[in-house]
């Protein structure tokens, strides 16, 4: 846990020196949200994927691996994860518009 309550490094909001758009910021987010969780219960993706295969989710770990590392996964699956790493709270990231940031 970071020291600002989220699970993840919220000071990761720019992209090759451009802010990130709000979906990529997303993106980022859920993608990071798994794997920092992940890392965070020292859970190996066969661990996680053994997990899923029992809750009724067969899956590969190679696939696993692959489908976290791109990000590019639905909603229901991410909660899918979240569940199988026991994880009952999610603190949900909060994007500040440029122009909010700019006044700060």
């Amino acid at each position: 846990m970071s020291g600002n309550g989220y699970p993840f490094d919220t000071s990761k909001t720019m992209h090759r020196g451009e802010p990130l758009k709000a979906r990529e910021f997303y993106e980022a987010k859920a993608k990071s949200i798994i794997k920092d969780l992940r890392e965070q219960r020292q859970m190996s993706y066969k661990e996680l994927a053994r997990r899923l295969t029992a809750m009724g989710l067969p899956t590969d770990e190679r696939i696993l691996i692959n489908r976290v590392n791109r990000g590019n996964y639905s909603f229901a699956f991410a909660l899918q994860m979240l569940a199988a790493m026991d994880e009952d709270t999610v603190t949900v990231p909060k994007l500040t518009p440029p122009e909010n940031r700019a006044r700060k």
